[in-house]
């Protein structure tokens, strides 16, 4: 297959979706740059999502795309999963927020805590931002100090600090042990860099770095909004991590916007109304009783078996695409695929019907078959030939 520009790609793309071209430039109008979130945009324009079902999205020309982004990892059982649509109807029916807590509130808490053993208490936020922004807030609160430790390439959510916008911040590379000083507050680390790649961080290294935040007297925040989908206790259980604080989001929600923070009761216990001089958290929807429902439903339906099958699958992907001539990192059921002109492969991609990240991110959902996985794979072999050569 030859080679195509950039130049052929676009205008293939624009020919395919004349109705999201026609919408984009009425978003325009009224959003800046014509979107809400920075990661949906690309040149020449995005697509425009008319709805979801199981793995596929259908746009607003009526194209029909296998998703394999699933919102960024936050959707593992794909679109309008019938548990969770039946769990936010019912939810619904009795109310979409209360100014006090609710049974569905409490089962779960339940649920996180029985399943994740970093997580005695959990406090929730609504979104991974949040959850990054209340654990530095817990963590200095604690230990007295003012600066956080980040790692160069990780993404924590978008709250000034971990947005590189100011702050007592300091960065060590990803993978090394840094020496920790006496003003650090709070260690953030990811089981792998999302963001930066899927880049896989070494179980030695991450202990190591627990055992030397411990030794600091710093808070260990491990960031799993993410990688809580590629085990049923969390990477810190098959690691033996024991993390002082647990970031949480994308499916602890079931598609719903959600955040939380799981800890000690040594450290997140001082966010208790009830104690000495409890650090104040609030939030109009913390918590809320769609999240809930969605998030029981979620988890409920992602039992051991789900996650190794999504893992399994995940790595045969992968072996396909290592044999298309691709670079292709992978943690569990969330891959990279690297290429020296991504916006290329990506539209190339749409263009065959694949909907993937910008970035070249892409993870499975529960509800792709053996068929959809093999078209994933047959599209990636020609886009990667039509885009690379």
């Amino acid at each position: 297959m030859a080679v195509a520009t950039r130049t052929d790609l676009i205008r293939e793309y624009e020919a395919g979706t004349p109705r999201s071209r026609e919408l984009y430039g009425r978003f325009r109008e009224h959003l800046p740059g014509g979107e809400t979130r920075t990661l949906t945009y690309y040149e020449p324009y995005p697509v425009v999502i008319a709805r979801g079902e199981g793995p596929m999205l259908v746009d607003v020309d009526g194209n029909e795309y296998v998703d394999v982004l699933n919102n960024y990892t936050s959707l593992v059982h794909g679109h309008a999963f019938p548990p969770i649509v039946a769990a936010l109807a019912e939810a619904a029916r009795d109310g979409v927020a209360y100014p006090a807590p609710h049974p569905r509130l409490l089962r779960w808490a339940e649920l996180l805590t029985e399943r994740y053993p970093a997580v005695e208490l959990v406090r929730f936020t609504n979104s991974g931002t949040e959850a990054a922004i209340l654990a530095a807030r817990v963590a200095r609160r604690v230990t007295g100090r003012p600066r956080l430790l980040l790692f160069e390439g990780a993404y924590h959510g978008t709250g000034p600090e971990f947005a590189g916008e100011g702050g007592d911040i300091v960065s060590a590379p990803y993978g090394v042990v840094p020496e920790i000083g006496d003003t650090v507050a709070a260690v953030f680390v990811e089981p792998f860099l999302g963001s930066g790649g899927v880049i896989e961080g070494s179980p030695d290294f991450l202990r190591g770095l627990r055992e030397v935040a411990r030794r600091a007297g710093a808070v260990f925040v491990l960031d799993e909004v993410q990688a809580l989908r590629n085990a049923f206790h969390g990477v810190h259980a098959e690691l033996g991590l024991e993390p002082d604080l647990l970031l949480m989001g994308k499916i602890v929600g079931g598609g719903i916007p959600v955040g939380a923070v799981g800890g000690s009761r040594e450290v997140l216990g001082i966010t208790a109304a009830d104690g000495r001089d409890p650090l104040p958290h609030s939030g109009t929807f913390n918590g809320n009783p769609l999240a809930a429902a969605a998030g029981i439903a979620c988890l409920d339906a992602l039992d051991v078996d789900e996650i190794q099958a999504l893992n399994r699958r995940a790595a045969e992907l992968a072996r396909q695409l290592a044999a298309a001539g691709a670079v292709v990192r992978r943690s569990g059921s969330i891959m990279q695929v690297a290429a020296p002109e991504p916006a290329a492969l990506h539209l190339a991609l749409l263009v065959e019907g694949v909907f993937a990240a910008p970035r070249g991110m892409l993870n499975l959902s529960t509800a792709m078959t053996d068929e959809h996985l093999e078209t994933v794979a047959g599209a990636y072999a020609r886009a990667l030939s039509r885009a690379l050569g």
